[in-house]
């Protein structure tokens, strides 16, 4: 017999599965199971950068940014782009979901998750190639779900300093406002913020550099 402490794991991770599957994410095909290792960072990773559009999934109209982010960024300092550039206040727990596995912040590990730390995976190793996908989760109940496909992969402009917008399109919700079918629900007159707004906000952030 199990004992309770796996029972229960096994429960939670089952219906966190059945919720994840349900909102249409980067687990429906599109990133392979199980888990493959984390490769090793490409040395190229030092001198190039990623587009990469960031979609919130479901939202109508819909609402994602354009970014460039250096290529061997941790995606710790990636979760801190994410939440500049929508908006978020990094008040609830998040995730990422990739093609090996799942990253997140230690503090907020629990006694039934499996997710690895985010500060020891880059950007590149996760997602190595133009088309790559995963997914971006934050608060667990409003569930805000965002999809991330890799663009292009480009030599870093030198002197220019990362990561960057060059596109935003839709103002993003506000924080604990009840998850996308309320979003959805409402009529939204508030103007997109713009490129260069954005980037200005996002040059504030520690993990901000100048690729060699």
């Amino acid at each position: 017999m199990p004992r309770t402490e796996e029972a229960l794991d096994a429960i939670l991770r089952s219906v966190l599965e059945q919720g994840r599957l349900g909102q249409g994410g980067p687990r429906d095909g599109a990133l392979p199971l199980p888990p493959v290792p984390l490769p090793a960072l490409p040395a190229s990773a030092a001198t190039t950068v990623h587009r990469v559009k960031v979609s919130l999934a479901g939202a109508k109209p819909p609402v994602w940014r354009r970014l460039e982010v250096p290529s061997d960024l941790p995606l710790s300092v990636l979760h801190e782009v994410l939440q500049t550039a929508f908006g978020w206040f990094d008040c609830h727990p998040h995730l990422f979901e990739t093609r090996c596995g799942e990253f997140g912040d230690p503090a907020q590990d629990d006694f039934w998750s499996r997710r690895s730390d985010e500060s020891a995976a880059m950007l590149a190793q996760v997602a190595p190639t133009a088309r790559a996908r995963l997914g971006y989760l934050y608060d667990f109940g409003d569930n805000w779900r965002h999809d991330i496909t890799v663009e292009a992969i480009l030599p870093a402009t030198p002197g220019v300093r990362y990561p960057h917008c060059i596109a935003v399109h839709g103002a993003p919700p506000d924080e604990d406002c009840g998850g996308i079918a309320r979003f959805n629900a409402v009529v939204h007159q508030e103007p997109a913020p713009s490129p260069f707004t954005l980037t200005q906000q996002l040059a504030g952030l520690a993990g901000v550099v100048v690729p060699a």
